[in-house]
């Protein structure tokens, strides 16, 4: 199992305090992936979080798993866990056991940190950007998680705003979206529902869980735990004094 660290940067977006959004004010553009109805296999819904989001740090658990079902009963599992910082000047890191990205609006770079090489590599953020951060497991060729895609309208898709409630603690609204692939479409004898929710918090502008469920490839999930509002210490957005600075290809 490939391990990555992504970026993805939307340039002329304004910086802000707060994310774009699409659709009802608390859907972000590039919360999941569901997919058209084609025989593409790719359903890993795409989380991460965006920035930069000035006056609002906080400390959290990223934590993303993946359950798939064979024909023959025998189940895959896996799962990721990941911590995610935010300062109040909107600077983001995002750390793996890999390594780590800090993204910093202010000093106007992104880095990219290997732990096992004690390197970094730093590239220069555009003017007027928005970053999505997130850590994303490779699992083979066809199925794979990325950074930023879009939300793609299907045949009979239905989106349905939930009940808000609270999720670890912070109050979040909810959506539920179905994409349904027809009888026939992909060579499948019935209807198939792609079944996807997410729950967003207004106030502290990040994405507190989401779900995908694909009767293709089996359920995938985010979740946002053990959040603390306290501003995180200062050093987790500065490159260690023992890193060495490696050249950017």
């Amino acid at each position: 199992m490939t391990k990555m660290l992504l970026v993805s940067i939307a340039a002329a977006i304004p910086l802000v305090g707060q994310t774009p959004s699409a659709g009802n004010s608390f859907q972000q553009n590039g919360w999941l992936h569901v997919p058209e109805p084609s025989a593409h296999p790719i359903t890993m819904p795409i989380d991460g979080q965006s920035g930069p989001i000035v006056g609002k740090p906080l400390s959290a658990t990223e934590v993303r798993r993946s359950e798939q079902v064979l024909s023959d009963g025998s189940h895959i599992s896996n799962s990721e866990t990941e911590h995610f910082y935010r300062d109040s000047s909107g600077r983001m890191r995002t750390e793996t056991s890999a390594g780590a990205i800090i993204f910093d609006p202010v000093g106007g770079f992104t880095y990219h940190l290997a732990d096992h090489e004690k390197t970094y590599t730093k590239v220069p953020i555009p003017a007027n950007s928005v970053v999505t951060i997130a850590a994303a497991v490779n699992r083979d060729s066809t199925r794979t998680s990325t950074g930023n895609s879009r939300y793609k309208q299907g045949s009979g898709a239905v989106t349905e705003e939930l009940t808000p409630q609270s999720v670890n603690g912070v109050m979040a609204k909810g959506a539920r979206i179905t994409v349904t692939i027809p009888a026939g479409k992909i060579g499948n004898d019935r209807d198939l529902h792609v079944v996807s929710e997410r729950w967003y918090s207004d106030d502290l502008k990040v994405l507190l869980k989401s779900s995908n469920s694909d009767p293709r490839f089996g359920v995938t999930t985010y979740e946002l735990t053990e959040i603390s509002q306290t501003p995180p210490d200062p050093a987790l957005f500065q490159v260690p004094p023992d890193y060495t600075e490696k050249e950017n290809h």
